[in-house]
């Protein structure tokens, strides 16, 4: 393996474990994933000459052109960042993945408004995928590292906790669709008025602007708002004890290590 691969590697992968040269090229990558972020809530209005206009512009490009040639260098890595997996199988694996797929974003649709015409509105909808990069920057964050193995560790249980969530306000919009729509037609005008009512109130945000008016309704608004005192609170729980059954697990290894 080159040595080049590897340090394309650590730039990518494990920038603490990189070369100045390396560790440079991924703090440039960081930074060039902010700015990209940040560019997307500066209106044309603002840029009050052509040449900050066109600046913008080739920064843009510039950063298109960075993006693809990053996502060509992780699937030459991919082989490296999952050794178990023949290297094709690996790039593949990479490829179709949450962060590939970002990684693909990041830049295709810009490259794609470079050569095919598109409207004005299609236009906008690339530019607000710019803030897809920002997903981006959680690869160089090891906090985010620990929350994706906790969720990976305890997807079962907050499937389940959301279903149950799910279930729980899809019943609780067609019970107060049925019982309030009489009442005031012109509010909950349909289920799925019922299902904000549902979420505003599972949540406590409460926005005020559905509001039951029937005693029945009252009553159903009332059990929602006590049931969800105890079941909102499930996701969370469970995020909590996986973050501290990973904290215990890391200094473990700490302690092993200094052993």
């Amino acid at each position: 393996m080159s040595t080049l691969k590897q340090q394309v590697y650590c730039a990518l992968e494990d920038i603490y474990a990189a070369t100045p040269a390396a560790k440079a090229t991924g703090l440039a990558l960081i930074v060039l994933i902010c700015t990209n972020a940040l560019l997307v809530f500066i209106p044309e209005s603002a840029l009050g000459n052509a040449f900050a206009y066109d600046a913008v512009r080739l920064f843009a490009a510039a950063s298109t052109v960075v993006f693809f040639l990053e996502y060509c260098a992780r699937i030459w890595v991919a082989d490296m960042v999952r050794p178990q997996l023949a290297p094709n199988r690996a790039r593949i694996r990479y490829a179709l993945s949450l962060m590939g797929i970002v990684d693909l974003l990041a830049f295709l649709p810009a490259m794609i408004a470079w050569f095919v015409p598109l409207p004005s509105g299609i236009l906008g909808i690339i530019t607000l995928l710019r803030l897809v990069r920002l997903i981006k920057i959680t690869r160089y964050m090891r906090g985010m590292h620990t929350i994706m193995r906790v969720a990976k560790r305890r997807k079962h249980e907050i499937i389940a906790s959301f279903m149950v969530l799910g279930l729980m306000a899809v019943v609780a919009s067609v019970l107060m669709y049925e019982v309030e729509h009489a009442a005031q037609p012109e509010v909950f005008d349909s289920a799925l008025t019922g299902m904000y009512w549902a979420i505003t109130t599972m949540s406590s945000t409460g926005y005020g602007d559905l509001t039951p008016i029937t005693p029945m309704g009252r009553i159903i608004g009332w059990t929602l708002m006590a049931l969800s005192i105890g079941l909102v609170a499930i996701p969370g729980s469970i995020f909590s004890a996986g973050f501290v059954e990973e904290f215990r697990n890391s200094n473990d290894v700490d302690e092993e290590g200094i052993d």
